[in-house]
Order: structure tokens, then sequence, then C-alpha cells
């Protein structure tokens, strides 16, 4: 097989849900060997969270968990254990990165903070992964993707388009755990930094990543005009003026990016005598009624459906997509194009389809080649082959529900 980009980088995974996990995913798919440790007959948290098919929870057909941990081994430890804790500092002696999402408190406790690891691997590289970071007023305070998403403002600007009365509605949050895959995102892209750093001639380092500044760092509008008006931004209704806009159709909904494109659009829309009007014609004005100009097209828009818009588009230059639902990207002839879709069969939850690597890499290839690990599925290869623990040893280990 050809090479992969970290074919020869060993990552111990101490981490639950989403942020870390998704970490650890975007590092396999680049051929990464990724342990992933979970707790003895409880696992990984989002094994209890859905969808599951026929709506039936099981531990091992969790569709968030089998998305999260392709292409992981998967181990259970006590780390609580003074055994367990023995086991895991043998770990981090072979690893290269711990990515780990416990608080500072817990982390303290079980003597595993970045001061102990690096006297037992100097070369290590920690990924910390916490609501508020290691240090400050609120680094010990809990937090989740809500309140990751609010923290770092992300809720404020959404819904994109402003409110009719922002007083009673108030900010909401992207759906989908957004804000902890950004945590996971940047946590993957901070790791390989520290990993490229080590390879020239650097050493180990403790990676500090605040789920706040995470999400705070990807407010780009609100916190440029923050920082050039000294105004924070309004959520009125009509507050946007610039950029794309979301428009229905007569059996769902487009985007439309104007700003510079605003005579490719009317051209498209076959030249109505309104877009010769001032108001609209002359960019300088044109802002001031954009409320105007969005009820025109909107009128536009409805005449046709959204397909047939999107044809126009293309024909004209005009920057637009589709509004696409779940099932409507299963079927994008795009994605498929690209063999984004890759179907994995699991011993358990059986095959399904699944999100590819979500980049290609022309000579070190993304490859999702492995389903999420069963619970403990490879304890006896990582204890018995990497450690070198008898059988023995397991199966007392077992027995006193160390692993």
């Amino acid at each position: 097989m050809t090479p992969q980009a970290l074919s020869n980088v060993k990552v111990i995974e101490f981490s639950d849900f989403i942020s870390g996990p998704y970490c650890g995913k975007l590092l396999s798919n680049m051929g990464a060997q990724v342990i992933k440790v979970e707790k003895p007959g409880l696992g990984d948290k989002a094994r209890s969270y859905g969808p599951f098919p026929q709506h039936i929870p099981h531990p091992e057909k969790s569709g968030l968990f089998l998305f999260l941990n392709t292409n992981k081994s998967g181990i259970t430890l006590d780390v609580a254990s003074a055994d367990g804790l023995k086991i895991f500092q043998e770990l981090i002696k072979w690893a290269d990165i711990l990515i780990e999402d416990h608080s500072v408190k817990e982390i303290e406790r079980l003597g595993l903070t970045y001061a102990a690891l690096k006297k037992i691997n100097p070369s290590l590289i920690m990924t910390s992964i916490t609501p508020f970071g290691q240090t400050g007023p609120f680094k010990d305070y809990k937090g989740n993707d809500l309140i990751a998403a609010h923290a770092g403002t992300e809720g404020f600007g959404n819904p994109d388009e402003g409110v009719k009365d922002p007083a009673s509605m108030p900010p909401l949050k992207v759906p989908n755990h957004a804000a902890d895959f950004m945590c996971g995102l940047t946590a993957a892209a901070c790791t390989l930094g520290a990993l490229l750093g080590r390879k020239n001639g650097g050493q180990g380092q403790h990676i500090d990543l605040s789920k706040q500044e995470a999400v705070a760092s990807i407010t780009r509008q609100q916190l440029a005009y923050y920082s050039v008006m000294e105004e924070t931004p309004s959520r009125e209704w009509g507050r946007k003026k610039f950029g794309g806009f979301l428009y229905p159709c007569r059996d769902g909904y487009v985007v439309i990016w104007i700003g510079p494109h605003y005579h490719l659009v009317v051209k498209m829309m076959g030249d109505p005598d309104w877009s010769k009007e001032e108001m609209f014609a002359n960019p300088l004005m044109r802002n001031n009624y954009i409320v105007e100009l969005n009820q025109l097209i909107t009128a536009w828009t409805l005449e046709h459906t959204a397909v047939e818009i999107n044809n126009l588009a293309l024909e004209y230059g005009v920057p637009c997509s589709l509004v696409r639902s779940v099932k409507d990207l299963i079927a994008d002839e795009q994605l498929a194009y690209r063999n984004f879709w890759q179907e994995i069969d699991h011993p358990v939850a059986g095959k399904l389809k699944y999100p590819g690597a979500p980049f290609k890499l022309s000579t070190t290839p993304g490859i999702i080649n492995r389903p999420a690990p069963l619970l403990g599925e490879h304890n006896d290869i990582v204890y018995g082959e990497i450690l070198k623990y008898s059988q023995e040893q397991l199966t007392k280990m077992k027995q006193a529900g160390i692993i």
C-alpha cells in the first residue's frame, strides 16, 4: 500500500464524545496509529448517543461513534486504578501524541499532567482540550457544545439573516455539535504543527486548547466589525448588507452571492426594468436598499424550482448553491464523482455508508479502511503484542476490572 502521511505516528486517544475523537479521526485518516482508550464496561459516551438503526440503542451501533472512530484500535482501561495508571504510563512511553479532554483537576488527580508525563516521554506531544483552557478564572468550569458555541459568540450571529425581534428571539446555536467539531479540527491542526516542530529539531510540548478560543477564532465579520467600529453588530432583520442571501423557491431554497455579481444576477433574471434604477444599479446606494432588492429577487425565485435557478446560475456565472438536505447530499453527483462516500462493514452494525476523508493528498492519500472498534476489541493486540503482557496477566486484569 502507498505510505500515508502519518504512517509512523503513534497516538493515544484518551477522550470522549466528539472533539478529541474527531481530532484522532483526522490523524488516523492520514495513517496515524490511533489507540482509543475507553472505560471498561461503559466505553466512550458517544456510544450512548444516536442515531441508532431502527431507533434501538446499542453501544456498538451509534452512528455518531461509528463515524468518529473509524481506523482506530480500541482498548479498555481503568486509568483511575493503580495498575491501570501504570499501564497507561507504559502506553505513554510508546506514543508520540496524547489527545485528552479531561478537566484540569481530573488530570491532576490522576497524576497525568504534562509535567509528569514528559518525565516518562520527553518527546511526547500532549493535546489537552478543555472548555476554557488550562489557565484563567474559568479553567475549572465545565462545558459542552452549547456552552462553547455561546462562550465563543458563534450563537450571537445566528440566524445570519437576523431576526425580526431581537428582544424575544435569543441567539441560536448552530446544530449538530458544530462547536465540538471545530474544536476537534483545531486540535488536529495544532497537533500537526507540534509534530512538525518536533521533527525539525524541537521537543515534545503541551498544547493547551480552549474550546471557547477555538470557536471565538471563527467569529470573523462580527469580530472585525467590533474591532474597526467599536460597536456590537446588530441582530436586526435585514442587517446583512453584503454577500450571499438565502432565497425561497417553489420547492426549496437556494443561496445566491450577490456582492460584486449584481450585474450577472439581474442578467440571469432577464434584466428586469427595476434593476436599472439608480437605487439598485449604483453599488454605493444598493446596500441601503438591500431589503427591497431581496424582496424583488425573492418574487422571482418563487417562480422557479431550486434546480432551475441553480442551472441558470451556472449558465450566467452566478455563485449559487442549492440548499441541500442530508438526503440530497447522499445523492450529490459531485461527491459521488470524488468517491467521498465509502461503504464500511462493521461486525455488529453491518454495512453503512460513511463520509470519507475530507481531503485528497496526491502522494499520501487519506484512507478509511477499518470500522470503529468494538469495546475492548484490541486489548489482546495492544497489551499482548505492544506492551508484552501474557495472556494470564490479561485474564487477571480483566477479572479485576482493570481492562
